[in-house]
């Protein structure tokens, strides 16, 4: 049976490669965009029109090493990262039916504060969630991974213009997540299961892409795991969160009968509205409860202050969806916990990274954590993964640590 499919997915790629001819009429690159019910929780991106750009982007060159194949997108079409360069994603097929999509972590980049990755690298990098050993709890599964190269947190959609009008920085991260989708949609149409996962800029993105995957996958289970971007930003401040929507252009995926999903400047209030309105779905919710990247470099607020907002915030969560969103906080200052070195959020092209002035001197207050290693209470993050997808309620449940006095 997997078998067949590999000989359909591979004939699928091959048309997907074929034909970008200049017809002004968006290409169907295998995915067919439809018109969801009503009421549905597909139909969710769809009124929000947030899925206009899926399959209207197909990849102009497709290259194969060993197991991973890699999508390569025309900037022309949409698909491109923050300074030009051209956006990739790539997929590696598993053993199993099910689906890892993957998003990258990579900062983030508005008017106040840039720190951000700007190329996309090809193939699929070595972190831990992506170990294809048996320690891992998805070891089989198929991945599609998206590299984060525009620092939107993948949702822009929106150019940012210096004063003689060229792009100081092209904000098309929702045209990047619909393009690999739909490569990955092509390669992987019928998964049994679909875990979304991000890390850092990656897991704010999972909160937003969440919307997008359920409409190109309606049917299929879906487990979001969101390491270290539990969407907390300054609360009480809807100010802050406002300028970075706006310089994304991001303000679409707010659905518009959900006023007070950002009201408090989280959001916080996406994740409330995504489960109340998705039966089919369960969110991993990984943070520590000090996470110094978050709290003091990008919200540049004092670690107690972040701590306070992420348990304010997320005892609200579970306790409105207390079978659907589970925590895993442990104590420290640990930023990510699925990457296992820091070259999962920056690369290995350290030329390809807008930094802010003087974060050279701050580089050694980033920690990242290990899923094999991180454990609360004797489970590590790995173990408590593997008993969600299990359907293990006892060993998936809200695992938090005690927290520790911050110096």
């Amino acid at each position: 049976m997997k078998m067949l499919r590999r000989a359909l997915q591979a004939a699928a790629v091959m048309a997907l490669s074929l034909g970008c001819g200049g017809d002004a009429t968006p290409v169907v690159t295998g995915f067919q965009r439809y018109v969801p019910a009503a009421g549905s929780a597909a139909s969710i991106a769809y009124t929000a029109g947030i899925t206009r750009y899926v399959g209207t982007a197909p990849p102009t060159e497709t290259t194969t090493t060993g197991a991973v194949t890699t999508f390569t997108f025309d900037p022309a079409q949409g698909p491109v990262c923050m300074h030009g360069a051209p956006y990739r994603a790539s997929v590696r097929d598993g053993a199993s039916d099910d689906l890892l999509i993957f998003l990258q972590g990579g900062g983030a980049c508005w008017t106040d504060f840039c720190l951000a990755v700007t190329a996309a690298p090809a193939g699929v990098p070595s972190m831990d969630l992506l170990r294809t050993t048996a320690e891992n709890p998805l070891h089989d599964f198929d991945v599609l991974y998206l590299p984060y190269c525009d620092g939107s947190l993948f949702a822009g959609d929106h150019t940012v213009n210096n004063a003689d009008g060229t792009p100081a920085r092209i904000h098309h991260g929702l045209q990047n997540l619909s393009a690999a989708l739909a490569a990955g949609f092509t390669r992987y149409p019928h998964p049994r299961r679909i875990v979304l996962a991000g890390s850092s800029g990656g897991g704010f993105g999972t909160i937003l892409a969440a919307f997008l995957v359920r409409y190109v996958y309606p049917d299929a289970p879906l487990y979001v795991v969101d390491d270290a971007g539990i969407g907390v930003a300054r609360t009480g401040d809807p100010a802050y969160l406002g300028r970075l929507l706006d310089d994304f252009g991001a303000r679409a995926f707010i659905p518009a009968d959900c006023a007070n999903c950002t009201a408090d400047g989280n959001i916080t209030g996406l994740v409330d509205y995504f489960l109340a309105h998705d039966r089919n779905a369960h969110i991993a919710a990984i943070s520590s409860w000090n996470d110094w990247v978050i709290s003091s470099l990008f919200l540049m607020e004092p670690a107690a202050t972040f701590q306070a907002d992420l348990a304010r915030a997320t005892d609200a969560l579970h306790a409105a969806h207390p079978d659907t969103y589970r925590r895993f906080f442990y104590a420290g200052t640990g930023h990510t916990t699925l990457l296992g070195n820091a070259t999962g959020i920056v690369g290995t092209n350290l030329n390809a990274v807008d930094l802010p002035s003087g974060f050279a001197a701050q580089i050694g207050m980033v920690h990242i954590e290990s899923m094999y290693v991180r454990a609360v209470n004797g489970v590590t993050v790995a173990q408590w993964l593997g008993a969600m997808l299990a359907g293990d309620a006892t060993r998936w449940d809200d695992r938090l640590e005690a927290t520790t006095p911050m110096p």
